[in-house]
């Protein structure tokens, strides 16, 4: 088969049909990336910082291309009256008015909550609380000038990524503990919350694609995690009563504005952990890729997944980064890669990637061995390598 741009790649196997190779794609805390970025010996055209206290970063075209990555994510910029990011500061407050510290491990600097601004709050105080404003218009400033750069001049499939996640807001700004009690005993006010924060991510969206979406090729939803290793997080009826109805909003109006400018173009979301039991939800509310598909919890068995659900459904990721990738040897990284490919890959509808961006505890050897996998037994006809 001729050889693909990763656009052509990447559509391809989201149509659910067989491409030249399984596409690639991996993400980066900052640690990871300098730490690949000197084993491959790539010297940057400038440095690469976090722009956010999660710490992970958006490596340059000429980086992505070097590891043979075939998705690139646009986002949004930051909202102009709030103070930027920059790694090493002590203490950090978000758009959101959460705040952040600094602090210390053996693998590195991280940033942790240091409060829930929400904690104590009524329902008037969800009222009258500074929420930030999805319009604002410095968020897109130069966002299409550069989507339309990297879609002449690259081949990558582009991702945009522009909303806030919805239940995953409202317990950072709440609290989990207090954010699982009110949803109990008190439905009426996360309704409310989450409501307004599902506003928030609906303009957000509404402007991203606003900006760039005829040049996107996937549009992935902020990441929003339904489950654990053990099991969901709620029981279906709560998940069903009380985070889907906002979940439906925000899917279905996303996509109705992506195909508006794109109408080929996929959605993807993000959800860690056992979500077998919502899988049917997801598709009903028009999801085309579920990312990350994490391996070795409850329920997510690859073959059951792909026979299941694979002739109506995408997936995005697979490769475990609790155990393989930090602790494994590159020959099991290269084993755990050809055994997901051969799984999830067949007929299409795949695209491999970690289930997170590499965080400090994975070697690059390890990275380097997955992206090799990809490129020497990603062919297809998958097997015959």
């Amino acid at each position: 088969m001729t050889e693909m741009t990763s656009r052509e790649r990447v559509l391809t196997a989201l149509n659910h049909q067989e491409p030249d190779r399984v596409p690639f794609d991996c993400t980066f805390g900052n640690t990871a990336y300098n730490r690949l970025e000197k084993y491959l010996g790539f010297t940057p055209e400038q440095e690469v910082l976090p722009g956010s206290p999660w710490l992970s970063v958006r490596p340059s075209p000429e980086f992505l291309q070097e590891l043979g990555v075939d998705l690139f994510y646009l986002g949004l910029g930051g909202w102009g009256d709030t103070e930027k990011f920059e790694y090493g500061m002590q203490t950090y407050i978000d758009e959101w008015g959460i705040p952040f510290r600094k602090a210390e491990n053996p693998s590195g600097v991280h940033y942790e909550f240091s409060g829930h601004p929400l904690a104590n709050a009524t329902l008037n105080d969800l009222e009258d609380y500074p929420w930030p404003d999805p319009y604002d218009p410095v968020l897109v400033e130069g966002l299409e000038d550069k989507a339309r750069n990297l879609y002449e001049n690259t081949g990558f499939a582009l991702v945009g990524r522009f909303n806030n996640p919805i239940f995953e807001q409202a317990f950072m700004l709440r609290g989990m503990e207090q954010l699982f009690m009110d949803m109990a005993l008190d439905p009426e006010f996360v309704g409310v919350l989450m409501d307004r924060l599902t506003d928030i991510a609906v303009s957000l969206v509404k402007v991203g694609l606003k900006a760039c979406g005829k040049y996107l090729t996937i549009l992935r939803l902020a990441g929003d995690d339904m489950g654990q290793q053990g099991g969901t997080l709620f029981s279906p009826a709560m998940f069903r009563g009380i985070i889907k109805p906002r979940f439906s909003r925000l899917y279905r109006e996303s996509k109705r504005m992506l195909h508006k400018y794109n109408p080929d173009g996929k959605m993807m979301a993000h959800t860690d952990g056992d979500v077998y039991p919502f899988i049917p939800d997801y598709i009903e509310m028009g999801l085309d890729v579920l990312n990350p598909v994490q391996p070795y919890v409850a329920e997510m068995e690859h073959d059951k997944l792909k026979r299941e659900f694979g002739q109506r459904l995408s997936f995005h990721g697979g490769i475990d980064l609790q155990k393989v990738l930090p602790f494994g040897t590159p020959e099991e990284v290269h084993a755990e890669a050809v055994k997901t490919m051969r799984t999830l890959g067949p007929g299409g509808g795949y695209i491999l990637a970690p289930t997170h961006y590499l965080l400090p505890d994975v070697p690059p050897e390890n990275v380097i061995a997955l992206r090799d996998a990809v490129m020497v037994e990603g062919l297809y006809p998958l097997g015959d390598n």
